[in-house]
């Protein structure tokens, strides 16, 4: 299963990103609603097979070759081995996808610079490590 196909299918990231927005405009109903999918796409084969897992982003928007972190764990792979972990961070699940340029490596952060050919606009961010893919984390590419 590649990247996309996988991060598309474990619908973690878009549905916090939902839950947040859903609180913000007052509709708790909507939020139980995001829940619900969270719960249901456990249910369709999401359940967490020991790959990288993605918390967060800061800042959740940025510019073109700006510096970002990204929190998760087992961003080295399950022995948390990083000197013999292969892997990348990658901005979108959809062509045109970018490789984000590594700078510090941890198994808990990830520091990344946002390459300067980055499409503008919403997308996610995906990391892979020895051939498992996390979940997507909602970015936005600021112009």
């Amino acid at each position: 299963m590649q990247a996309g196909e996988r991060a598309r299918g474990c619908a973690e990231g878009s549905v916090r990103s939902t839950r947040g927005r859903a609180r913000r405009r007052g509709g708790l109903a909507r939020a139980r609603a995001a829940w619900i999918l969270v719960g249901l796409a456990g249910l369709s084969g999401c359940a967490d097979d020991g790959g990288p897992r993605l918390t967060d982003v800061v800042p959740r928007a940025a510019r073109r070759d700006a510096l970002v972190a990204i929190t998760g764990h087992r961003l080295c792979g399950t022995g948390g081995d990083c000197a013999r972990a292969a892997g990348e961070v990658q901005l979108g699940l959809d062509p045109p996808t970018v490789r984000a340029v590594v700078m510090s490596y941890s198994d808990t952060v990830a520091q990344v610079v946002i390459p300067s050919v980055a499409p503008v606009g919403d997308t996610v961010l995906v990391v892979t490590v020895n051939e498992r893919s996390s979940n997507a984390l909602a970015f936005e590419v600021l112009p």
